[in-house]
């Protein structure tokens, strides 16, 4: 029953991971994201007496520094460093890469599609069309007028999550430090970790895995049965 539960739970793991690669997949042109990881272990408990693969349910970000590409676009800023651009998520502060910044109707700058928070969790409204610069700590200018600082935070030793659309939050839901070891570069893009080869021969790899675990479980079911019926031929 062991070899069961093992091989039952270990196909089950292999499709949430299935999932998160191809999520990657379809990620790697989105500036600033992280790739999903899945880490399973062989654990007991969940009213079996059995051991069986689990996974997280919520995987893992590899918050590796990702390459930078130069598009001249002053509106375009990369990180490098752990930190994270502070936003204002659908709900409450969210956490980002993406540094595509736009200038809404109302003048709010926004980085991915949210705004921008300050250091101070405000946020930043340019009123006025002109030359925006962004320095390396985050300071933004207009036509040489300060006008705030994007807030940085720091994801040092702390368990980052997805939650879509390039935004990130940590795990336990706390907030990130100030950051102080992270570099704005203004006319840059940073893109995705990971690359198509390496998640495609990922992929090809969990669907092996899922073929052999499935098999395996056919295997078991179909001995298990035919034991059933000799002991009951028996009797």
């Amino acid at each position: 029953m062991n070899g069961l539960y093992l091989a039952a739970s270990g196909a089950a793991t292999t499709l949430g991971a299935l999932s998160a690669v191809a999520d990657n997949i379809a990620n790697l042109s989105t500036p600033g994201f992280k790739r999903m990881l899945n880490e399973a272990q062989a654990v007991s408990g969940n009213n079996s007496p059995y051991q069986f693969a689990a996974a997280d349910e919520t995987p893992t970000i590899d918050t590796a520094q990702g390459p930078l590409r130069a598009t001249n676009n002053p509106m375009d800023v990369a990180l490098t460093g752990p930190g994270f651009i502070s936003v204002q998520g659908p709900n409450g502060t969210a956490y980002t890469r993406n540094g595509t910044l736009a200038v809404q109707p109302d003048g709010t700058l926004t980085a991915a599609g949210y705004p921008v928070l300050t250091t101070d969790g405000g946020t930043i409204s340019i009123k006025t069309p002109g030359t925006i610069v962004v320095g390396g700590d985050g300071s933004v200018s207009s036509n040489g007028i300060p006008i705030g600082q994007i807030g940085l935070a720091d994801s040092t030793g702390i368990k980052m999550v997805s939650l879509g659309a390039s935004l990130y939050r940590g795990a336990n839901g706390e907030d990130l430090p100030p950051a102080t070891n992270s570099q704005l570069h203004q006319g840059f893009l940073e893109g995705a970790t990971g690359s198509e080869m390496g998640e495609v021969t990922s992929m090809l790899s969990m669907m092996r895995n899922y073929e052999s675990s499935m098999k395996a479980v056919q295997s078991i079911d179909t001995s298990q049965s035919q034991v059933i019926q000799a002991f009951t031929l028996q009797a």
